[in-house]
Order: C-alpha cells, then structure tokens, then sequence
C-alpha cells in the first residue's frame, strides 16, 4: 500500500460494495474543506492541503468514499521508522457507522506493510468518540501539550502506539 500523495487517478481499496479508501486528489479539495470547517474550531485552510498534497514529501492524505461522496479523510506523515497521523475527520453526517475506524484500519495496515515501529498523534483531550477509537487500536498516552488547541484552550494528549 505505497499511496504518495497528490494528483494521481483513483488507487484506492475496496472496503465494501459502498465504502472505498483512496489517496485524495485536488479535486476534493472543496469536500474536504467542507468537512474540516464542521468539524473543528481552527481547521486547516486551503494552503495546509496544498502543500500536504502537492509539496510535502513525507504526507499521504487519504479520503473514504461512500456511494461516491467523500465521507471523512485521514492524513499522516510518513516519518520512517514512525507515522504521524495529523487527521481523522469524518463528516457529521457519517458519524457513528464505522468510517473512522475503516480509515484507522488503513493507517494501521499501511504501518504494518511500512514495517513502522511507531505511530503517534495528538488528539483533544477531550474528544471522547476519538480516544475512544484510538485506545481500540491501542494507543496509549504518553503525555501532554498544554493549550494545544488555543482558539478553544484546550490541551491535547500525545498517544502512542508501539508496532510489533
């Protein structure tokens, strides 16, 4: 599963007759954005993706589709012999049917095959739905970063996961 990023065609896996993952392309840009604005108090703007997409050389951004609609994405930083994971948003109205985790399963998998050692994130600290997803994949805290999150001053846990 080597996806690099930007502007190639569809290269996705099949999850279901209904749900696929992909790399994201430009062109879901505006999707995107639209999810990242619902979902956060400082969300990305169109200049983190761009570079994310066209620029990084360590950034793989992935979206799930749905019937053909981009339901949630999932962005990491390829950091051998570590992945960061920057993002997993799913839109509201996808919530709660199991895309998190699909797109949670695809980072694992890629870490897997990546032969990573370690996987690493920051998540508010108060996000019970998202701990709750991570600490199923087994992600532990590690620590803190105090007023990670300043438009809302909230602090953000450092979770960890050790690949075998």
């Amino acid at each position: 599963m080597n996806l690099s990023n930007g502007n190639r065609k569809k290269d996705s896996q099949d999850l279901s007759d209904t749900d696929s993952i992909r790399l994201m392309l430009v062109d879901d840009l505006e999707d995107v954005l639209r999810i990242e604005s619902e979902s956060y108090a400082e969300p990305w703007l169109r200049e983190h993706f761009l570079y994310e997409l066209q620029s990084s050389r360590v950034s793989n951004t992935v979206v799930i589709e749905r019937k053909g609609r981009i339901a949630g994405y999932a962005g990491l930083w390829l950091l051998h012999p570590e992945i960061h994971i920057t993002n997993v948003t799913v839109s509201m109205e996808y919530r709660e049917q199991g895309l998190g985790t699909k797109l949670m399963e695809y980072v694992m998998n890629l870490a897997l095959e990546s032969n990573v050692k370690l996987v690493t994130l920051e998540v508010r600290h108060n996000n019970d739905a998202a701990l709750a997803l991570y600490r199923k994949f087994g992600f532990e805290i590690r620590g803190i970063r105090k007023n990670y999150y300043a438009a809302e001053k909230a602090d953000a846990l450092i979770m960890s996961r050790t690949m075998r």
